[in-house]
């Protein structure tokens, strides 16, 4: 650990990683600036006034060249971009810049097991954590998932299971999990990362400087995962591809979930076990097992809790059932890709749809596919359902429903009676709710309150 007393600290952003930053460096002696751009609203003072009580400086309502200048290194908030000018400005004075997911790195000697890619982070790492502390470690689930990594380290964890997204990983220098896990790569993020490529690379400099006794956890099935290169041994798992070449590997046989170590196989459970719907959620529970192996959990063990993890709020959570119509909560479908998952999460019967909100403006022609194939009707609203709705119009799919609020959507999917009702908006949530949590606690909170109103004849 670094001796603190007296150094100078810049830090962007007082979000829920800035916050933690600031608490942890001023603990430790650290002289620290925090600079937040947003308004200074109630909130903003509110958290801005709990760290001046530390001793830290806070300015609200913008990024001055005092902060930029202050610190012997920046530590930013992952929602600012590269290319900002207060990044431009740090950089051009010769600042290191850096995400809390690479000072934890340097601050801790627990080995940090990271899970990144565009879909499936937070379940996998919820799962992750979730089977390591029945076990009795102390590993908790922390990073982009909502708890600060920063705020874990004086719990001495045994390990720290990090859902790491590519903004933090794109201010990284020196971090090298003990396991990386790469679930997928789709396009997202595109405009902050500006373009593709530079997506790409962010997420694989996870890799960068793991060591020979380190792992790399790979998803064969994605195009892009399979051929990373990395020094370290690397734990395949695939939903599909045959991996009985490979030493070690996790993989569905017979549609048991399975494993492979030291050339030994265990059967883990059945994929019907498992009380995560879809065929995303087999591969988290791939790479789950794979990390679990790798780290010598016992066969029983794995098989025990992984049939016992019941998933996260806002990913396909079960709502209620009303007039024998289920409603699904997806909310963190902030992205057609995710999206498409859900909608395939239903082989045996066709879906009704909830979908709109922020427009990505990524491509939907999977998107439409999968509509045409799972989905019985799509309710859209928000910024996006006009280009949502041409877009299936032109896809050849025409039972489309154009709502302006979600208590319409909801009401409007359950009088329609054609197949559960998902919300899997495929959009981000800012044009109606703060975000996506938001959104989904209160699609929960409509549904239930219609339950509320029904007879007790046709509530289950």
């Amino acid at each position: 650990m670094t001796d603190w007393k007296n150094k100078k600290v810049t830090i962007l952003g007082l979000g829920r990683s800035g916050l933690a930053a600031a608490q942890y460096l001023a603990a430790r002696g650290a002289q620290v600036f925090v600079s937040d751009s947003a308004r200074p609203d109630a909130e903003r003072q509110a958290q801005a006034a709990e760290i001046e009580a530390l001793g830290c400086r806070v300015e609200l309502g913008g990024h001055s060249d005092a902060a930029v200048s202050f610190g012997s290194f920046v530590l930013t908030s992952p929602g600012i971009p590269p290319h900002s000018e207060v990044i431009q400005k740090a950089l051009a004075q010769g600042k290191e810049v850096i995400s809390d997911v690479e000072l934890a790195w340097r601050e801790t000697k627990a080995p940090i097991l990271a899970i990144t890619g565009t879909n499936g982070k937070s379940t996998t790492c919820a799962l992750l954590s979730y089977m390591l502390e029945r076990t009795g470690r102390v590993a908790p689930a922390c990073g982009n998932i909502g708890v600060p990594i920063l705020s874990q380290l004086d719990k001495k964890p045994d390990f720290l299971v990090a859902e790491v997204s590519s903004y933090q990983l794109e201010y990284t220098a020196n971090f090298a999990p003990k396991v990386a896990i790469w679930l997928n790569l789709t396009p997202d993020h595109v405009d902050w990362h500006q373009g593709m490529e530079n997506y790409r690379k962010a997420k694989q400099k996870m890799f960068a400087n793991q060591q020979h006794s380190d792992y790399a956890v790979l998803n064969m099935d994605d195009p892009v995962v399979r051929t990373q290169l990395t020094r370290s041994e690397i734990f395949p798992f695939s939903t599909d591809m045959s991996l009985d070449n490979m030493v070690q590997a996790a993989f569905v046989s017979n549609d048991f979930l399975a494993y492979r170590i030291r050339a030994r196989n265990r059967l883990v459970c059945a994929v019907d076990e498992l009380q995560i719907l879809g065929r995303h959620n087999v591969e988290n529970a791939l790479a789950a097992i794979s990390c679990c192996a790798v780290l010598d959990l016992q066969p029983q063990e794995i098989e025990t809790y992984i049939k016992e993890f019941k998933g996260l709020e806002h990913r396909l959570e079960f709502v209620a059932t009303i007039d024998n119509v289920p409603y699904y909560n997806d909310s963190k479908a902030t992205n057609p890709e995710s999206a498409i998952k859900a909608i395939q999460s239903f082989p045996d019967k066709k879906i009704v749809l909830i979908a709109g909100g922020r427009d990505k403006a990524t491509p939907l022609d999977e998107f439409v596919s999968a509509v045409r194939n799972h989905v019985a009707a799509v309710i859209l609203l928000g910024e996006a359902k006009e280009r949502f709705e041409k877009a299936l119009r032109e896809g050849g799919f025409n039972d489309v429903h154009i709502v302006g609020s979600l208590e319409e959507a909801v009401d409007l999917g359950g009088k329609l009676k054609l197949g559960p009702v998902v919300l899997s908006p495929a959009c981000a949530s800012f044009d109606m709710f703060k975000d996506f949590e938001n959104r989904g606690r209160v699609f929960k909170d409509i549904v239930r309150a219609r339950l509320d109103k029904m007879a007790p004849s046709v509530q289950s």
